[in-house]
C-alpha cells in the first residue's frame, strides 16, 4: 500500500474510532508514523481523506459492473448500480457521510458529483429499459438519472441526521421504481 492510500485508510480507520471532529491531523501522522510534511504532500487536509474516500468508492466500480452485465432486466442492472454505491456509504457510517455532505457544502463545487462514466451507464440502462418497455417513464433518460442521482442524496442525508437508524436501501428503491414506473413483468436487458 502506497503512503497515500496509508494515510486514507488509518484516517477513515480513526475517523470511525473516535469520531471525525475529534481527530486532527497530528493524530493521524502519529497512527501512520509519518511528519506532517509527509501528510500534506500526499493530502491539503483531514477533509481530503474524506473526498478521497468518495473517490475511492466510485472508481472501484469495474468489478460491479462486470457482475451487472450478467442480470436479466434493466431494473435489477439500475438496482445493483445504486445498491454498491449504498452499501459502500453504510459501510463509511452516518458521521463520516455527514461529513462528505458537509465538505461538499463547504467547497461549493460538487466535490462528491457522480462520475461521468457511472452516469453514462446509468442513462444507458436507463434509456434501453424504456426500449424495451421495463421503464414506462418516458421522459429523457437523463433527466430520470438526475432525479434518481438527488433522490439518492436525499435519502443518505436522512440515513445520515437520523444516525443510521432510517431504511434507505428500501424507501430508496421503492422511490426509484415509481420514478421509473417498472414493469412488473421485466424482459432481459442483454
Amino acid at each position: 500500500m502506497d503512503m497515500k492510500a496509508q494515510i486514507i485508510a488509518k484516517g477513515n480507520e480513526l475517523f470511525r474510532d473516535k469520531g471525525y471532529e475529534k481527530v486532527t491531523v497530528n493524530d493521524i501522522c502519529e497512527a501512520c508514523g509519518i511528519t506532517k510534511t509527509t501528510f500534506y504532500y500526499h493530502l491539503k487536509s483531514k477533509q481530503d481523506i474524506l473526498l478521497q474516500s468518495y473517490d475511492i468508492i466510485v472508481d472501484n466500480l469495474t468489478p460491479m459492473l462486470r457482475q451487472m452485465l450478467h442480470l436479466p432486466s434493466c431494473w435489477e442492472q439500475i438496482k445493483h448500480l445504486f445498491d454498491y454505491l449504498i452499501t459502500q456509504f453504510i459501510a463509511l457510517g452516518p458521521e463520516l457521510n455527514s461529513q462528505l455532505l458537509i465538505v461538499n457544502l463547504q467547497r461549493k463545487d460538487r466535490a462528491l458529483h457522480l462520475r461521468k462514466h457511472l452516469e453514462e451507464i446509468a442513462i444507458d440502462i436507463i434509456s434501453m429499459g424504456q426500449e424495451r418497455g421495463q421503464f414506462h417513464n418516458s421522459n429523457e433518460p437523463k433527466v430520470l438519472y438526475e432525479a434518481a442521482a438527488y433522490m439518492f442524496t436525499g435519502y443518505e442525508y436522512m440515513w445520515c441526521t437520523l444516525s443510521g437508524d432510517f431504511a434507505w436501501r428500501e424507501l430508496f428503491f421503492q422511490s426509484l421504481e415509481t420514478l421509473l414506473v417498472v414493469s412488473s413483468d421485466p424482459v432481459s436487458c442483454n
